[in-house]
């Protein structure tokens, strides 16, 4: 994804445009949930653990949908998982529910500031998106190589970044959930030690995750 937002910005394609304008639609849904959330935020605040893990599931699904709309608008293809949205979220779903679980878990113990919560946001995409269907399947499927320059400088420098937007709605506003059931004058929990374990314990998923969709998207990619 990183290289093709750098290529599109000079030289724009479907694809590249389709992927710029459902990023920052990402980025954008997030905003207006903010900007609403007094419409909504007391009230999924009264069951905060569950409503904050639905919250973050149905968001996961609104951002897969922007990018199989921008797919289907530029007339590109591979911008979304699959081209259909029930196989899209039957691909997807799979790594946001637990991962999306195990962070609600995390951040009702840890009160993440928000600043820290979008960086995990990134983190988390980078590892599925970067990691995974960025590096790991292009490598076992010939189409690049394990140290390719182009990939370990775009990942830190632009992909991370990129991703952000992205994932944020998936994990902010459940944050934002967490934050007001705590009762009034409660303060944040003290930082506990080794705080960085369980910020990443969501990656912990992408390991059965990619044990069941690298072998099938390999096979998707032989027809």
């Amino acid at each position: 994804m990183a290289a093709l937002l750098f290529v599109t910005v000079k030289e724009p394609t479907p694809k590249g445009i389709a992927v710029m304008v459902a990023i920052a639609a990402s980025g954008l849904y997030t905003l207006l949930l903010y900007a609403t959330r007094r419409l909504w935020l007391t009230r999924l605040a009264r069951q905060p653990i569950r409503n904050a893990i639905l919250l973050g599931i149905f968001n996961a699904a609104v951002v897969e949908t922007f990018f199989l709309i921008m797919e289907k608008v530029m007339g590109a293809t591979g911008v979304a998982a699959h081209p259909n949205l029930i196989a899209d979220l039957a691909i997807t779903m799979p790594w946001y529910v637990p991962m999306i679980w195990t962070f609600v878990r995390v951040q009702n113990r840890r009160h993440f500031a928000a600043a820290i919560v979008l960086l995990l946001a990134g983190l988390y995409e980078t590892g599925a998106d970067g990691l995974l269907a960025g590096w790991l399947l292009p490598v076992v499927t010939g189409k690049m190589g394990p140290l390719d320059p182009g990939f370990w400088i775009l990942l830190p420098a632009v992909m991370f970044w990129g991703f952000i937007p992205v994932y944020s709605s998936f994990l902010l506003p459940p944050a934002w959930v967490l934050e007001a059931a705590r009762a009034p004058g409660e303060s944040a929990a003290a930082p506990l030690p080794h705080a960085w374990r369980d910020a990443l314990k969501p990656l912990f998923w992408l390991i059965p995750y990619a044990a069941i969709a690298v072998p099938l998207m390999i096979l998707g990619s032989r027809k």
